[in-house]
């Protein structure tokens, strides 16, 4: 009864200015579901008060080690993120601390709930009544594959009724139970077939497809690959990435350079690249009141624009950061990561590299030396002038993409240079004339495996997957800052690279432990 309390209670009070597209669910008087799913319409609001907390799974700063992100400069409450110090991670003033596990459980709770209750579906084809079922399993299946990449060993939650303490599993135990919750996925359809209680087809890829049931599988056992060094994950993960690529789970097509960053990150919202992304509607700002950008993407953190400014003419003027607000990247760092100067991506991802000047306080037009992102160029602006006069940008006009194909395609050559594939290069070499540069030949700076690595920096800069890319392949040493360089093996193994449990964990679950190495260094 408590536990019914609980969902109801949820589902009424969640913020419904968030997810004006997702959260549509009729209020009930009743404490339990007796007199609730009575026909599809309501087995659909349900989910999608599942699917509208999915965007606290997949995007936004937590954790904050996203921060590795290439900053030459970071602000001061951000440093010690970078540096893996122990006095910014630790104190219960921590950001990283205040931002729990609870809403990944919510989810997993929510998603429970809609399955055990199957038996009181009413007016629902067992066709239809499949499709919801692993929409909701597919989005406990990403729940858990996020929190074994973030926090590693965590709890398997029984069910939804079970109030009993639950100690942490194994992280590899966690990954197998997010693989055997996607497998239950696996009967979806296609995106170009999916449709809603009322026959309409989805238009959102937000809601799952076949195609991103099997890039969550290639990224679970891929993750599972670089914990372990199993050749057998890597194995599934590079067969999984393949149906999806080669066309037996649905049509995606790379865009071309010239409009990738309007159809994938800009207000277009419509692209066969994109797998997997978090819808994003400008009227879920209406009623913010913000008064400044919101980052929800970690390449977002960095100065830029239009973050601060659209007028594209005062960027350089914000170089003088006298007050150090601002997180930074070199113009040279850029050029670095971005060797070749023909990489159409120098053009794409960053507003006139290089070239941009400001007035300095001798009157004379310098050049910058910072870059400025331009991955995401379409903005928000804060509309509520009884708020606000100025209408200061608060936000970016695009969906939040997860995983779009050229994502998968470097992670398939990933997995096949582990195996000692030759037809590796060819996916590496995809997305490298994409970028309008020639084929990768062995001259070139780094192995096979380590150009692929390099690669996904290059391709999905900002984007969220540099911190985990570097956890799967080891890379933590040559990569990250501070602390991170000294970590040992043990270090590794006791949870040096995953964030530390939330205090607040600890409050009610008696057999609650925390990772050994923040343990050691409290």
């Amino acid at each position: 009864m408590e536990a019914m309390k609980k969902i109801l209670t949820f589902l009424l009070f969640f913020p419904l200015f968030s997810c004006n597209k997702w959260l549509n669910v009729e209020p009930e008087t009743a404490i339990t579901f007796g007199n609730y799913f009575k026909n599809e319409s309501e087995v659909e609001a349900f989910y999608n008060s599942i699917g509208c907390n999915m965007k606290y799974i997949c995007i936004g700063k937590e954790p904050y080690f996203y921060i590795s992100i290439d900053a030459d400069y970071l602000t001061y409450d951000l440093k010690g993120y970078a540096t893996l110090d122990p006095e910014t991670y630790l104190p219960e003033e921590s950001q990283t601390l205040s931002d729990s596990w609870a809403n990944y459980y919510n989810v997993i709770y929510l998603a429970n709930a809609m399955i055990e209750n199957e038996y009181r579906y009413e007016n629902i084809s067992k066709e239809r009544t499949n499709f919801w079922l692993a929409q909701a399993h597919f989005a406990k299946a990403m729940t858990y594959f996020r929190i074994a990449q973030i926090w590693g060993d965590a709890p398997i939650v029984k069910n939804s009724e079970s109030i009993d303490p639950v100690g942490k599993s194994p992280a590899l135990d966690v990954l197998d139970e997010a693989a055997k919750e996607a497998k239950l996925a696996l009967n979806l359809p296609t995106f170009d077939q999916l449709k809603d209680s009322k026959g309409n087809q989805i238009t959102s890829k937000q809601y799952a497809s076949l195609g991103t049931v099997k890039t969550l599988l290639a990224n679970i056992y891929a993750w599972m690959g670089g914990l372990t060094g199993n050749a057998e994950y890597w194995t599934l993960a590079e067969s999984y990435a393949s149906d999806v690529i080669d066309g037996r789970a649905g049509v995606y097509q790379l865009e071309s350079m010239e409009t990738l960053v309007p159809n994938v990150f800009g207000k277009k919202r419509k692209s066969d690249e994109v797998i997997f992304c978090i819808d994003n509607d400008p009227l879920d700002y209406d009623n913010r009141y913000l008064y400044s950008y919101e980052a929800k993407q970690p390449g977002q953190m960095l100065l830029s624009f239009p973050y601060t400014t659209t007028d594209s003419s005062a960027i350089a003027d914000l170089a003088i950061d006298y007050y150090d607000q601002y997180n930074k990247i070199f113009v040279s760092t850029v050029k670095k990561i971005f060797r070749e100067e023909k990489d159409a991506r120098r053009r794409e991802y960053w507003h006139e590299l290089g070239t941009l000047k400001y007035k300095s306080t001798s009157g004379q037009y310098v050049t910058t030396s910072y870059a400025h992102i331009a991955k995401w160029r379409d903005v928000v602006i804060q509309e509520n002038t009884e708020i606000v006069q100025t209408r200061p940008v608060i936000g970016s006009d695009c969906d939040w993409v997860v995983w779009r194909l050229a994502d998968l395609i470097l992670l398939r050559a990933e997995c096949r240079a582990r195996l000692n594939r030759a037809d590796a290069i060819t996916d590496l070499n995809r997305i490298r004339n994409r970028a309008e540069l020639p084929n990768y030949d062995n001259s070139q700076a780094h192995d096979l495996r380590r150009e692929i690595f390099e690669e996904r920096r290059r391709e999905l800069f900002g984007e969220g997957h540099f911190y985990f890319d570097i956890v799967r392949n080891g890379y933590y040493r040559e990569y990250l800052q501070g602390e991170f360089k000294n970590l040992t093996q043990q270090d590794v193994l006791n949870g040096a690279l995953y964030t530390p449990v939330n205090a607040i964990a600890f409050t009610k679950n008696t057999l609650m432990t925390q990772n050994t190495y923040w343990q050691w260094k409290k």
